[in-house]
Protein backbone atom coordinates (compact mmCIF):
# COMPACT_ATOMS: atom_id res chain seq x y z
CA UNK A 1 0.00 0.00 0.00
CA UNK A 2 1.51 3.34 -0.93
CA UNK A 3 1.82 6.23 1.27
CA UNK A 4 -1.14 8.54 0.24
CA UNK A 5 -3.76 5.21 -0.01
CA UNK A 6 -2.23 4.67 3.99
CA UNK A 7 -3.39 8.74 4.54
CA UNK A 8 -6.68 8.13 3.00
CA UNK A 9 -7.66 5.24 4.95
CA UNK A 10 -6.96 6.36 8.32
CA UNK A 11 -7.01 10.18 8.34
CA UNK A 12 -10.02 12.64 8.17
CA UNK A 13 -10.46 13.62 4.20
CA UNK A 14 -10.49 17.43 5.36
CA UNK A 15 -6.96 16.68 6.55
CA UNK A 16 -5.94 14.86 3.63
CA UNK A 17 -7.16 17.03 0.83
CA UNK A 18 -5.34 19.79 3.02
CA UNK A 19 -1.94 18.36 3.40
CA UNK A 20 -2.30 17.33 -0.14
CA UNK A 21 -2.98 21.14 -1.31
CA UNK A 22 0.23 22.23 0.26
CA UNK A 23 2.79 21.10 -2.21
CA UNK A 24 0.44 22.33 -4.93
CA UNK A 25 0.08 25.70 -3.40
CA UNK A 26 4.10 26.33 -3.81
CA UNK A 27 4.49 25.30 -6.96
CA UNK A 28 2.09 27.64 -7.85
CA UNK A 29 4.07 30.79 -6.66
CA UNK A 30 7.06 29.39 -8.49
CA UNK A 31 5.56 27.89 -12.05
CA UNK A 32 4.00 29.89 -15.08
CA UNK A 33 1.52 28.17 -16.93
CA UNK A 34 1.31 27.53 -20.66
CA UNK A 35 -0.01 30.49 -22.95
CA UNK A 36 -2.16 29.80 -25.93
CA UNK A 37 -3.98 26.49 -25.12
CA UNK A 38 -7.26 28.12 -23.75
CA UNK A 39 -7.71 28.86 -20.30
CA UNK A 40 -5.88 26.74 -17.77
CA UNK A 41 -6.24 26.32 -14.16
CA UNK A 42 -3.62 26.66 -11.34
CA UNK A 43 -1.91 23.89 -10.57
CA UNK A 44 -3.67 23.53 -6.76
CA UNK A 45 -6.93 23.62 -8.73
CA UNK A 46 -6.29 20.04 -11.05
CA UNK A 47 -8.02 18.27 -7.52
CA UNK A 48 -9.63 15.94 -10.35
CA UNK A 49 -6.50 14.52 -12.03
CA UNK A 50 -2.71 15.00 -12.77
CA UNK A 51 -1.63 18.31 -11.10
CA UNK A 52 0.92 18.68 -14.27
CA UNK A 53 0.32 21.29 -16.92
CA UNK A 54 1.68 19.09 -19.91
CA UNK A 55 -0.69 15.83 -18.32
CA UNK A 56 -3.27 17.99 -18.01
CA UNK A 57 -3.19 19.24 -22.20
CA UNK A 58 -2.56 15.80 -22.77
CA UNK A 59 -5.20 14.25 -21.29
CA UNK A 60 -7.43 16.51 -23.32
CA UNK A 61 -6.17 16.00 -26.47
CA UNK A 62 -6.56 12.37 -25.83
CA UNK A 63 -9.97 12.88 -24.41
CA UNK A 64 -11.23 14.73 -27.55
CA UNK A 65 -10.04 12.32 -29.63
CA UNK A 66 -11.92 9.27 -27.66
CA UNK A 67 -15.28 11.42 -28.28
CA UNK A 68 -14.74 12.07 -31.94
CA UNK A 69 -13.19 8.63 -33.26
CA UNK A 70 -14.82 6.41 -30.41
CA UNK A 71 -18.14 7.96 -28.88
CA UNK A 72 -19.30 9.12 -32.10
CA UNK A 73 -19.26 12.77 -30.80
CA UNK A 74 -20.60 15.25 -33.26
CA UNK A 75 -20.07 18.93 -33.46
CA UNK A 76 -23.82 20.61 -32.70
CA UNK A 77 -24.40 17.66 -30.20
CA UNK A 78 -26.07 18.71 -26.82
CA UNK A 79 -23.53 17.18 -24.28
CA UNK A 80 -24.25 16.67 -20.65
CA UNK A 81 -21.06 15.91 -18.47
CA UNK A 82 -21.81 14.43 -14.89
CA UNK A 83 -18.41 15.08 -12.70
CA UNK A 84 -17.05 17.71 -15.05
CA UNK A 85 -14.20 18.82 -12.75
CA UNK A 86 -11.80 21.29 -13.52
CA UNK A 87 -12.84 21.00 -16.86
CA UNK A 88 -9.45 19.05 -18.05
CA UNK A 89 -11.88 17.14 -21.02
CA UNK A 90 -14.36 20.17 -21.16
CA UNK A 91 -11.84 23.15 -22.67
CA UNK A 92 -10.59 21.29 -25.68
CA UNK A 93 -14.65 21.33 -27.04
CA UNK A 94 -14.63 24.77 -26.98
CA UNK A 95 -12.73 24.93 -30.63
CA UNK A 96 -14.84 21.64 -31.39
CA UNK A 97 -18.51 21.90 -30.51
CA UNK A 98 -20.32 24.65 -32.99
CA UNK A 99 -22.66 27.57 -31.83
CA UNK A 100 -25.27 25.00 -32.10
CA UNK A 101 -24.22 22.72 -29.71
CA UNK A 102 -24.99 22.92 -25.87
CA UNK A 103 -22.97 21.90 -23.29
CA UNK A 104 -23.76 20.96 -19.44
CA UNK A 105 -21.33 20.65 -17.04
CA UNK A 106 -21.81 19.41 -13.31
CA UNK A 107 -20.05 18.72 -10.36
CA UNK A 108 -20.44 19.00 -6.39
CA UNK A 109 -17.38 20.49 -6.14
CA UNK A 110 -17.87 24.23 -5.86
CA UNK A 111 -14.31 25.64 -7.02
CA UNK A 112 -14.48 23.66 -10.09
CA UNK A 113 -18.02 25.48 -11.16
CA UNK A 114 -16.61 28.92 -9.92
CA UNK A 115 -14.23 28.60 -11.81
CA UNK A 116 -15.06 27.52 -15.08
CA UNK A 117 -17.98 29.78 -15.00
CA UNK A 118 -15.51 32.37 -14.70
CA UNK A 119 -12.96 31.66 -17.48
CA UNK A 120 -15.61 29.61 -19.78
CA UNK A 121 -18.99 30.37 -19.57
CA UNK A 122 -17.89 34.24 -19.69
CA UNK A 123 -16.37 34.04 -23.09
CA UNK A 124 -18.74 30.98 -24.35
CA UNK A 125 -22.34 30.90 -23.53
CA UNK A 126 -22.99 27.87 -25.21
CA UNK A 127 -21.07 25.94 -22.30
CA UNK A 128 -22.73 26.28 -18.81
CA UNK A 129 -21.97 24.99 -15.73
CA UNK A 130 -23.89 23.85 -12.51
CA UNK A 131 -22.83 22.77 -9.32
CA UNK A 132 -24.84 19.80 -7.30
CA UNK A 133 -24.66 19.39 -4.00
CA UNK A 134 -24.38 15.84 -3.70
CA UNK A 135 -23.39 14.03 -0.96
CA UNK A 136 -20.07 12.12 -1.16
CA UNK A 137 -18.61 10.37 2.25
CA UNK A 138 -14.80 11.24 0.58
CA UNK A 139 -15.29 14.03 -2.11
CA UNK A 140 -18.18 16.10 -0.36
CA UNK A 141 -19.50 14.88 3.03
CA UNK A 142 -21.56 18.10 3.95
CA UNK A 143 -23.73 17.34 0.60
CA UNK A 144 -27.49 18.35 1.05
CA UNK A 145 -28.47 15.80 -1.92
CA UNK A 146 -28.50 11.67 -1.62
CA UNK A 147 -27.47 10.10 -4.50
CA UNK A 148 -30.53 7.93 -5.11
CA UNK A 149 -32.74 10.36 -5.00
CA UNK A 150 -30.92 12.79 -7.49
CA UNK A 151 -33.83 14.29 -10.61
CA UNK A 152 -31.44 15.39 -13.31
CA UNK A 153 -33.53 18.79 -13.92
CA UNK A 154 -33.45 18.68 -17.87
CA UNK A 155 -36.56 17.53 -19.61
CA UNK A 156 -36.46 13.85 -21.50
CA UNK A 157 -34.38 13.41 -24.68
CA UNK A 158 -32.60 16.48 -24.23
CA UNK A 159 -29.04 15.57 -24.84
CA UNK A 160 -27.09 13.69 -27.78
CA UNK A 161 -24.49 12.63 -25.35
CA UNK A 162 -24.02 11.99 -21.67
CA UNK A 163 -20.19 11.41 -20.27
CA UNK A 164 -19.04 10.44 -16.62
CA UNK A 165 -15.62 10.41 -15.87
CA UNK A 166 -14.60 8.87 -12.42
CA UNK A 167 -17.77 9.45 -11.66
CA UNK A 168 -19.49 5.54 -10.89
CA UNK A 169 -16.41 4.73 -9.62
CA UNK A 170 -16.52 6.60 -6.37
CA UNK A 171 -20.95 5.69 -6.24
CA UNK A 172 -22.40 2.49 -4.72
CA UNK A 173 -24.44 0.16 -6.77
CA UNK A 174 -27.64 1.50 -6.13
CA UNK A 175 -26.65 4.89 -6.74
CA UNK A 176 -25.06 3.92 -9.99
CA UNK A 177 -28.54 2.40 -10.79
CA UNK A 178 -30.05 5.19 -10.19
CA UNK A 179 -28.04 7.47 -12.44
CA UNK A 180 -28.12 5.00 -15.01
CA UNK A 181 -31.96 5.59 -15.33
CA UNK A 182 -32.42 9.31 -14.89
CA UNK A 183 -29.14 9.16 -17.86
CA UNK A 184 -30.98 7.00 -20.04
CA UNK A 185 -34.08 9.36 -19.21
CA UNK A 186 -32.99 12.65 -20.59
CA UNK A 187 -30.57 10.64 -23.42
CA UNK A 188 -32.23 11.14 -26.89
CA UNK A 189 -33.36 7.61 -28.75
CA UNK A 190 -30.35 6.32 -30.06
CA UNK A 191 -27.88 8.55 -27.66
CA UNK A 192 -24.68 7.75 -26.02
CA UNK A 193 -23.72 6.91 -22.67
CA UNK A 194 -19.79 7.22 -22.02
CA UNK A 195 -18.67 6.67 -19.21
CA UNK A 196 -15.41 5.18 -16.59
CA UNK A 197 -15.65 2.52 -14.13
CA UNK A 198 -13.44 -0.28 -12.60
CA UNK A 199 -14.90 -3.30 -13.39
CA UNK A 200 -14.38 -6.57 -12.27
CA UNK A 201 -14.68 -10.33 -13.10
CA UNK A 202 -13.29 -13.83 -12.46
CA UNK A 203 -9.68 -13.09 -14.23
CA UNK A 204 -9.67 -9.53 -12.67
CA UNK A 205 -10.02 -11.03 -9.34
CA UNK A 206 -7.43 -13.57 -10.45
CA UNK A 207 -5.38 -10.37 -11.18
CA UNK A 208 -5.42 -9.24 -8.09
CA UNK A 209 -4.61 -12.05 -5.93
CA UNK A 210 -1.80 -12.55 -8.10
CA UNK A 211 -1.00 -8.61 -7.23
CA UNK A 212 -1.26 -7.64 -11.07
CA UNK A 213 -3.09 -4.64 -10.67
CA UNK A 214 -2.62 -0.96 -9.83
CA UNK A 215 -5.14 -1.15 -7.44
CA UNK A 216 -6.57 -3.79 -5.68
CA UNK A 217 -10.19 -3.83 -4.59
CA UNK A 218 -9.53 -6.72 -1.93
CA UNK A 219 -12.78 -4.96 0.51
CA UNK A 220 -16.07 -6.95 -0.44
CA UNK A 221 -19.19 -4.64 0.46
CA UNK A 222 -22.81 -5.31 -1.15
CA UNK A 223 -22.69 -5.58 -4.93
CA UNK A 224 -19.08 -4.05 -4.93
CA UNK A 225 -15.52 -4.10 -3.51
CA UNK A 226 -13.36 -1.04 -2.18
CA UNK A 227 -9.84 -0.26 -1.78
CA UNK A 228 -10.43 1.64 1.34
CA UNK A 229 -12.58 0.79 4.28
CA UNK A 230 -12.80 3.61 6.15
CA UNK A 231 -14.30 5.78 3.21
CA UNK A 232 -15.50 2.84 0.76
CA UNK A 233 -16.23 5.77 -1.80
CA UNK A 234 -12.51 6.53 -2.20
CA UNK A 235 -12.76 3.75 -4.82
CA UNK A 236 -15.54 1.54 -6.18
CA UNK A 237 -15.62 -1.05 -8.33
CA UNK A 238 -19.09 -2.96 -10.01
CA UNK A 239 -18.97 -6.29 -11.59
CA UNK A 240 -19.40 -6.89 -15.44
CA UNK A 241 -21.89 -9.11 -14.87
CA UNK A 242 -23.86 -6.11 -12.53
CA UNK A 243 -23.41 -3.73 -14.92
CA UNK A 244 -24.47 -5.31 -17.81
CA UNK A 245 -27.94 -6.27 -15.79
CA UNK A 246 -28.79 -2.65 -14.80
CA UNK A 247 -28.26 -1.72 -18.34
CA UNK A 248 -30.42 -4.04 -19.45
CA UNK A 249 -33.29 -2.88 -17.44
CA UNK A 250 -32.90 1.15 -18.31
CA UNK A 251 -32.38 0.36 -22.06
CA UNK A 252 -28.89 0.94 -22.92
CA UNK A 253 -26.77 -1.74 -24.74
CA UNK A 254 -23.10 -1.79 -24.74
CA UNK A 255 -21.16 -0.60 -27.88
CA UNK A 256 -17.79 -0.65 -26.83
CA UNK A 257 -15.60 -1.52 -23.89
CA UNK A 258 -11.83 -0.41 -23.32
CA UNK A 259 -10.62 -2.12 -20.50
CA UNK A 260 -8.22 0.08 -18.25
CA UNK A 261 -4.75 -0.23 -17.38
CA UNK A 262 -5.50 -0.34 -13.31
CA UNK A 263 -6.04 -4.02 -14.47
CA UNK A 264 -2.80 -4.79 -16.43
CA UNK A 265 -4.57 -4.22 -19.49
CA UNK A 266 -2.88 -1.87 -22.18
CA UNK A 267 -4.95 0.87 -23.62
CA UNK A 268 -4.88 1.87 -26.98
CA UNK A 269 -2.73 4.18 -28.36
CA UNK A 270 -3.79 7.73 -28.20
CA UNK A 271 -5.63 6.87 -24.64
CA UNK A 272 -2.65 5.89 -22.48
CA UNK A 273 -3.73 8.24 -19.16
CA UNK A 274 -7.82 8.08 -20.10
CA UNK A 275 -7.94 4.89 -20.43
CA UNK A 276 -6.76 4.15 -16.59
CA UNK A 277 -10.14 3.33 -15.81
CA UNK A 278 -12.23 1.30 -17.56
CA UNK A 279 -14.09 3.01 -20.54
CA UNK A 280 -17.61 1.88 -21.49
CA UNK A 281 -19.85 3.33 -24.51
CA UNK A 282 -23.29 2.39 -24.77
CA UNK A 283 -25.98 3.68 -26.54
CA UNK A 284 -30.03 4.26 -25.86
CA UNK A 285 -32.36 1.81 -27.63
Amino acid sequence: MSIKQALKNTIPTSVFNYIRDVPWVIRDWTTKSPTGCGPIPSLKLMFDGPRDYELFLKQGRETLGFYKNIAGMKPDDAILDIGCGIGRKTIPLLDYLNSNALYVGMDLDRRGIDWLLRNVTSQNQRFVFLQQDIYNKFYNPKGALIPGKLVLPFPDASFDMVVLWSVFTHMFPEDIAHYMSEITRVLKPGGTLAASYFLYDDEILARMQRGETKSNFNHVLKDCRTTNPNIPEDALAVSRDWLQSVQDQVGLQTQQLLMGAWSGHTPPQGLEITNHQDILVAKKR
